[in-house]
């Protein structure tokens, strides 16, 4: 092994390995202890901060310095990498940086992955209509509030609103659901945890304090994909349906409907300002059910079963 090769797997063992002894470093190189420490100081100068602790939960590991250094990357993440740059990150401002990236690793991977890599890049992803997508800068203002505990005065727009106004929060957690991003916070002021959609969220600026909030939320995410079935749509429905709760949740996404147990059976709960759409959607998922409420729902259920037998009925076959 040359010199550089072995300083190389030396930056991969001490990534992979946090706290590694001399002793061991030396022996997975097939080295002295001497020429191992001589390859340490060596990166050290080259810029890589190494921190080092004598006894016996001494060693070498690998810890933030002022600049990004080289990472070394094994196949498979380096595959989890090009996946991920190729079918976006949902995020204004980055895909520029997504693209440059991506460019970059084909060039200087192994000749040996390049076919797996090159098959990555020609993955595509559909986007559908104009995606949503969260600003960088709000984003990280966002994270590193969530992470430091600091309230945050921001400006948001609602759903089908013409104008944002401003917000105070104290923010909790960011959360992506279906490629999309959602911040938990609680308003000041306020006595319970509410969802943000990202992308209509701007201008945000620390207020460098914190601000009274309740407990925060168990399961974050579970929140924002209740909020998004139950949240604020004109329509309110309740469905019985005859069959267990566990068999349901199999079919039904969190973010559309909350599954209730009653008993051995179980009622799906969602807000749509679509009840044509309600009642497709109910087809679709093939259960035994009774509407609840609201009773405009039983009716165009009715209308949808009745357009569906005279659109497709066969005059000659069965009744």
């Amino acid at each position: 092994m040359s010199t550089t090769s072995r300083r190389l797997e030396t930056l991969a063992l001490l990534q992979t390995h946090p706290g590694i002894s001399a002793p061991t470093l030396a022996a997975r190189l097939g080295v002295t202890e001497r020429t191992a420490r001589r390859d340490i100081a060596q990166l050290r100068e080259l810029g890589y901060r190494i921190d080092g602790a004598a006894g016996r939960d001494g060693g070498y590991r690998l810890a933030q310095g002022r600049a990004m250094p080289p990472l070394l990357l094994d196949a498979d993440e380096v595959a989890a990498v090009a996946l991920s740059l190729r079918t976006g990150v949902g995020v204004e401002g980055l895909e520029t940086a997504a693209v440059t990236a991506l460019a970059k690793l084909t060039q200087v991977v192994p000749s040996q992955w390049q076919t797996r890599l090159t098959a990555l890049t020609d993955v595509q992803a559909y986007q559908g209509r104009t995606p949503r997508r969260a600003d960088r800068d709000v984003l990280v203002q966002l994270a590193l509030a969530c992470r430091a505990g600091e309230a945050v005065r921001f400006r948001h727009r609602r759903l089908g609103a013409a104008e944002d106004h401003a917000v105070e929060v104290q923010p909790y957690r960011l959360v992506t659901l279906r490629r999309l991003w959602y911040l938990v916070a609680c308003p000041r002021g306020g006595d319970e945890w509410r969802v943000y959609a990202a992308d209509r969220i701007s201008r945000v600026q620390a207020l460098g304090i914190a601000v009274a909030a309740p407990a925060p939320p168990d399961d974050a995410a579970q929140l924002v994909a209740r909020s998004l079935a139950q949240g604020r749509w004109r329509h309110q429905v309740r469905v019985a349906v005859h069959t267990s709760g566990d068999l349901v949740r199999e079919l039904v996404d969190p973010s559309v409907a909350a599954v209730v147990d009653v008993g051995d059976e179980c009622e799906l709960v969602f807000g749509t300002d679509d009840l044509d759409w309600a009642a497709r959607w109910l087809a679709y998922l093939n259960l035994d059910l009774d509407v609840i409420e609201p009773a405009d729902l039983s009716a165009r259920l009715q209308r949808f079963g009745q357009w569906l037998a005279e659109r497709h009925l066969d005059a000659e076959g069965p009744p």
